[in-house]
């Protein structure tokens, strides 16, 4: 890679810019304000900083990370693919299903590169997690529960959590899109799936005029019933997914990057990668999405997969209204 850019001036595509510094060290980086702000100051990791889409198409860049706010992420994409240059767009798609189904079909006659940033696929437990399910080794699966709670003002260390795309409807925020991971690998993992019920609350906590509780019913194609619940109000970080069947449970801990396996008539089992750091994800998903622009084997998440994480997310919203 020669030329590589990255729009968006927020945390993620600081870390985006890093990550391409560090697995492109001899290529030329570019930076794009996500809203046309005009900026003098290059970023780290940027040898340029462009203030609007038509100055960077003019780069040329071999491949565009798109990690400006969700409801910009799709007027970004649309021009970058429609000039033939290849994009990862940060999760989620966009805003709404109904969007994401029209982009689809515009864009699915086009060959240009496309993927979508749903990086936790590429922790190794993920990986392991994805290897049992599919080797049946718990059998028929009764229940799924899966969890994440997180203090949205400690996200970002800085910056005033409610001036942030997490906290702000109109960007995309709401811990139903901001955490859309957990749809997305239940999806991978046990998918597809149906909805049954929701409840969507915003607490008095943090003064938002989104959701910051997020609890939902889906269920399997086999029947088996999963229990989903999402928040931005716990000081203590929990990040899990614990599956019981008939031969026993499984429960992987993402933040401590562990998996137990509890079977009958066998030991506990423990999985851990110990050498591995959370941005390893990040740097994964680069190098796939690479494969896939070389016409390598890949394992990204193209358009049709993050759809259906949106079509989910409406479902949701609507039976809460």
């Amino acid at each position: 890679m020669k030329r590589v850019a990255v729009i968006g001036l927020g945390n993620i595509s600081h870390r985006h810019r890093k990550n391409l510094r560090a697995l492109y060290p001899k290529a030329q980086i570019a930076a794009s304000s996500a809203r046309g702000d005009l900026s003098t100051q290059l970023p780290e990791n940027a040898e340029y900083v462009y203030s609007s889409l038509d100055e960077l198409i003019l780069f040329k860049p071999e491949l565009v990370i798109v990690a400006s706010p969700a409801n910009l992420h799709l007027d970004h994409a649309k021009r970058l693919l429609e000039t033939g240059i290849p994009c990862l767009i940060e999760k989620p798609l966009c805003k709404s299903y109904d969007e994401a189904k029209n982009f689809l079909g515009l864009m699915g006659s086009l060959s240009t590169p496309c993927a979508v940033g749903y990086c936790l696929r590429y922790m190794p437990t993920a990986q392991k997690m994805k290897e049992l399910i599919c080797h049946q080794v718990l059998g028929e699966i009764f229940n799924v529960v899966i969890h994440v709670g997180q203090y949205l003002p400690d996200w970002r260390k800085g910056i005033d959590y409610r001036d942030s795309v997490s906290a702000q409807k109109v960007l995309g925020g709401g811990a139903l899109l901001e955490l859309s991971h957990e749809l997305d690998y239940a999806n991978w993992l046990f998918g597809p799936l149906k909805f049954h019920h929701s409840v969507l609350r915003s607490s008095k906590e943090l003064g938002l005029d989104v959701e910051d509780l997020v609890d939902v019913v889906l269920s399997t194609e086999n029947g088996s019933i999963i229990n989903l619940h999402l928040d931005f109000l716990q000081h203590y970080p929990q990040r899990y997914c614990t599956a019981i069947g008939v031969n026993g449970r499984i429960h992987w801990d993402l933040i401590a990057n562990t998996i137990d396996v509890y079977v009958k008539g066998q030991d506990e089992t423990h999985i851990k990668f110990d050498n591995w750091q959370a941005n390893d994800m990040y740097l994964d998903m680069l190098k796939d999405f690479e494969s896939l622009c070389y016409n390598k084997n890949h394992s990204t998440v193209d358009l049709s997969q993050a759809v259906e994480v949106l079509k989910l997310v409406d479902k949701i919203k609507l039976s809460s209204q």
